[in-house]
């Protein structure tokens, strides 16, 4: 249990990260710098805020596995659905770039993978 409580604690510390500095630095950090529409700009740093609840639920999970088991599966269901949208941008407006095809896979595998270790956990 304690390497699944550690892996939660990394993973739950992503979101945070991103969350926090895409607070910080607002959607011009993927527009190369550039200004981005203020409608953007504040959605996008609206959505880092939602991003560090995601994280900080997982974190929060991982201080009771079994009891909060359910506030994991809840929270990992917010990375699924993140690569919802992503596949959508993506049949909508053309492959977007490597970092996010990446985060793409990631968000489609790594709660896949938890989910099935945290059933095995919560088993055991």
């Amino acid at each position: 249990m304690n390497a699944f409580r550690i892996v939660t604690i990394l993973i739950g510390l992503v979101p945070i990260f991103l969350g926090v500095t895409g607070i910080i630095f607002g959607a011009a950090e993927h527009n190369g710098g550039a200004d981005a529409a203020a409608a953007l700009d504040n959605q996008y740093r609206y959505l880092a805020g939602v991003y560090i609840a995601v994280g900080a639920m997982i974190l929060y999970s991982a201080g009771d596995v079994k009891g909060r088991a359910i506030l994991l599966r809840f929270a990992l269901l917010g990375w699924v659905l993140g690569a919802v949208g992503r596949m959508v941008s993506w049949a909508s407006l053309g492959e977007p770039a490597s970092w996010q095809v990446s985060g793409l896979a990631i968000e489609l595998i790594v709660p896949a993978v938890m989910i099935l270790w945290q059933a095995r956990v919560v088993k055991g």
